[in-house]
């Protein structure tokens, strides 16, 4: 039987690596989305479609969700732990945008970009996908702006 120091010893730890572990990989995702459209500049009014936030959920390895209500967006972040930091995003849209949305540049469902930079912008676009290598231009639903943060 181990002695109660040593017994405290390997109690303290395990606690140890176990929280070491539930917090390593974590990073800050600080988001924006300007939904102003052309017509919107045009008559000088910022969209309410506009939103801002940030999450400190976000793991290494793992699905990050960043919901944005009041544009009906849902975005995915999936981030590489191993090598250069690489971010795949993918955008979804609610029951108020059509079928045909949500698309980046050219009409892909998903973009992939290495994080030379901490801030990512992206244009998210309703239309149609790309089939093949067809020219697609889809109407702007606004800028994504992505800052990644506290990457290890």
């Amino acid at each position: 039987m181990l002695s109660r120091p040593v017994l405290s010893l390997v109690i303290v730890a395990t606690s140890l690596l176990l929280s070491l572990e539930a917090f390593a990989g974590d990073y800050i995702v600080s988001y924006a989305f300007d939904g102003t459209t052309r017509a919107d500049v045009a008559a000088g009014a910022t969209s309410a479609l506009n939103e801002f936030g940030s999450t400190k959920e976000c793991q290494y390895d793992r699905h990050c969700t960043i919901k944005l209500t009041k544009s009906d967006l849902t975005i995915s972040l999936y981030v590489e732990r191993l090598g250069a930091h690489e971010v795949m995003v993918f955008a979804d849209g609610g029951r108020s945008l059509s079928d045909g949305c949500c698309y980046f540049s050219g009409g892909d469902r998903l973009v992939n970009r290495k994080l030379a930079e901490p801030l990512l912008r992206l244009w998210i676009y309703e239309g149609q996908s790309r089939k093949g290598n067809e020219y697609v231009q889809n109407l702007p639903l606004g800028l994504l702006y992505l800052q990644f943060l506290d990457f290890k």
